[in-house]
């Protein structure tokens, strides 16, 4: 009689257990995530660039050691762009562009080209329209500041006027500039820039001497020419402030659409993303404005990231951890969209920088130390790639 008491609790747990749902088991059994949580991107392999100066890359060894152990890819900084390579018309030097080819093929690197067709960093003679060479005289060549508006509107549209180009006069230029430059290091540069910067803010196209005097088609023929010079290259149209929502960027959205949709040869477009620690775009929004791209068909890049980190009166520790951020994000949108192909930064010391040096913009240090930011970027991707199984 004494263990009756013991045998009906044993008999009303059992009840309990097959009447009741078993919630002890719920508890422990695996949860699921939320119906709207966004799965965690799988790390991508994206190959990483930045771009190199000759002068740094033969006087330091430390900057060309820390090039050849970090990155996959070279962009010249200032030595393809029109100035350097043809500073008397139909005269071209490409002595310093060879240089860093040659380099980068010993070092196994991808070369991307920047840039064949821009309004600023031109040779003299094409906005004087060759006034100062019938003159003998040799002055350095145009490259204009970005001053706000509307000064710097005036003095763009201003120097712009002054050429007196002919449509077809200025379109054998062009078309002459980006053959001789493409024949020339076909094979070699696998990637170019065949616009750089035609956007204006507003969305429509910007006024430099290319659009004035031969028309808003002159990027459709840049990139006509630019296919036939060299089939194998990617071509793209690479501009700045188009990472985030804006008129901006919905006009070069529609511009992209509309060459697409004309069969116009564009393999891909180059969101520069220059910015600061406290106007940067977080990774969803950036990711947006890459599928905007890549819902086209094409790829997008980021080509010449670098955050300046000067705008916030805070201690240094604070503002590497902001520009980390920055930097963190943009990489993770390039990891999650499957278009974007490669992460370019403009430069990766901070010794030697188009920023002045307070801006503290890059991966590393003045004296290549890598930083906050150079994790946050590497963490963003999968392992890179050894050097030699890399594709030139």
């Amino acid at each position: 009689m004494g263990d009756r008491p013991l045998r009906r609790i044993g008999v009303l747990a059992a009840l309990v257990m097959f009447a009741v749902p078993p919630l002890a088991q719920a508890k422990i059994a695996k949860p699921r995530p939320a119906p709207d949580a966004a799965p965690l991107a799988r790390l991508r392999t994206v190959p990483q660039g930045t771009a190199v100066r000759l002068s740094a890359l033969r006087g330091d060894s430390s900057y060309r050691d820390t090039f050849v152990r970090e990155f996959d890819s070279l962009t010249p900084e200032n030595e393809l762009k029109m100035q350097a390579l043809q500073p008397r018309r139909g005269h071209y030097d490409f002595e310093a562009a060879d240089a860093l080819v040659r380099f980068a093929r010993r070092n196994h690197k991808t070369v991307r080209g920047h840039t064949l067709i821009w309004g600023q960093s031109l040779p003299l003679w094409l906005i004087d329209h060759g006034v100062t060479g019938k003159l003998g005289l040799r002055l350095p060549p145009i490259n204009l500041p970005r001053l706000p508006s509307p000064i710097g509107k005036l003095l763009n549209d201003t120097t712009t006027l002054l050429t007196g180009w002919r449509r077809d006069e200025l379109l054998a230029v062009m078309n002459d500039h980006i053959r001789t430059v493409m024949h020339h290091f076909s094979g070699d540069v696998s990637e170019w820039d065949v616009v750089n910067e035609p956007m204006a803010s507003d969305g429509s196209l910007a006024p430099t001497v290319w659009e004035r005097f031969i028309g808003p088609d002159y990027i459709e023929q840049a990139l006509r020419t630019a296919r036939a010079a060299d089939p194998r290259a990617k071509l793209f149209i690479n501009d700045f402030a188009v990472e985030g929502p804006g008129r901006k960027l919905d006009g070069l959205v529609a511009l992209a659409r509309d060459l697409v949709a004309r069969g116009v040869p564009l393999d891909g477009i180059g969101l520069q993303a220059h910015t600061n620690i406290i106007g940067y775009n977080d990774e969803a929004t950036i990711a947006r404005a890459m599928r905007r791209f890549t819902d086209l068909g094409l790829q997008v890049q980021i080509t010449e990231m670098d955050v300046g980190a000067s705008l916030l009166d805070v201690a240094r520790p604070e503002r590497l951890q902001r520009q980390a951020l920055a930097y963190g994000a943009a990489a993770r949108a390039c990891n999650a969209v499957p278009g974007c192909t490669r992460f370019t930064t403009w430069g990766f010391t901070d010794a030697v920088s188009w920023l002045a040096g307070a801006e503290s913009a890059l991966l590393f240090d003045g004296k290549c130390r890598a930083k906050p930011a150079y994790s946050a970027v590497r963490t963003a991707f999968a392992p890179r790639l050894s050097p030699r199984r890399l594709r030139r």
